[in-house]
């Protein structure tokens, strides 16, 4: 059990230095996340570690995605912006992620950061009437890259509660996918079902403001050879903008 729901308490537990690998397991169930630093010998592969958690999930473009900039692209995932915070797999119609699993290739100097809210930090901060008007609504999303998730029925666009609770734990977890409602290169459209957009618009922002506090947010700097581990039911994820800066991580998910 979380013994601090502040995230940067829990983002200094979540790590696992070289040598240490072993007790990830144990700090990716507490923590929601968990940092393998390399240096160690014998560190297995991302398949190897991914394999103990899960069965690897399958989207249209495979089991395994290469994350990193493409010149000229329309998808946000493939450019050097900002990516808001989200669960993955609320636009994919194929098996619930739990798990996902990213090694990093290539690290920028400045930016690339990847963000981790911890639902408990996130659930312990937000206010009592945000929480009460969110267990009250539904989110609708729009998938705006033709091909890249496992496309639905036409005009079947997925309503969302952002409250739920872990059919495992029982605790409430948050399920959401923040988008920027100006950036051309968004992957999808987020919208509250019966709002209006301005209504809709300052509910969102306002869940934004408590996922980006200090104490609900970790940004990880990455280092060239790290893994990180995230359980989808325990945190949200986004990525800091680098500009200017390579950066490429390998990322598998599982169910």
């Amino acid at each position: 059990m979380i013994n601090s729901l502040d995230m940067q308490d829990i983002a200094q537990r979540a790590v696992c230095p070289p040598g240490q690998h072993q007790d990830f397991r144990k700090k990716l169930d507490e923590y929601g996340f968990v940092v393998l630093q390399p240096g160690g010998a014998d560190e297995p592969s991302l398949d190897d570690i991914m394999s103990e958690l899960g069965e690897p999930v399958e989207y249209g473009f495979g089991t395994k995605l290469d994350l990193q900039p493409k010149e000229g692209s329309d998808n946000l995932q493939f450019t050097t912006g900002g990516m808001p915070l989200h669960n993955d797999g609320i636009l994919n119609a194929g098996p619930e992620v739990r798990y996902i699993g990213m090694y990093c290739v290539t690290a920028p100097e400045v930016g690339g950061e990847t963000l981790i809210a911890s639902n408990a930090a996130f659930f312990a901060q937000a206010p009592a009437d945000l929480l009460d008007v969110m267990r009250g609504i539904t989110i609708e999303y729009r998938n705006r890259i033709s091909g890249y998730y496992r496309d639905r029925p036409e005009g079947d666009h997925p309503r969302v509660a952002p409250i739920q609770d872990d059919p495992v734990t029982g605790k409430p977890r948050l399920v959401i996918g923040l988008t920027d409602r100006d950036d051309p290169t968004r992957t999808h459209d987020a919208t509250v079902v019966g709002r209006t957009a301005e209504e809709s618009a300052e509910l969102l922002d306002r869940i934004k403001a408590v996922l980006h506090q200090p104490s609900v947010l970790y940004a990880h700097k990455w280092r060239v050879g790290e893994v990180v581990i995230q359980d989808n039911r325990q945190v949200v994820h986004g990525r800091s903008a680098f500009p200017g800066q390579p950066r490429k991580l390998v990322r598998l998910s599982v169910a």
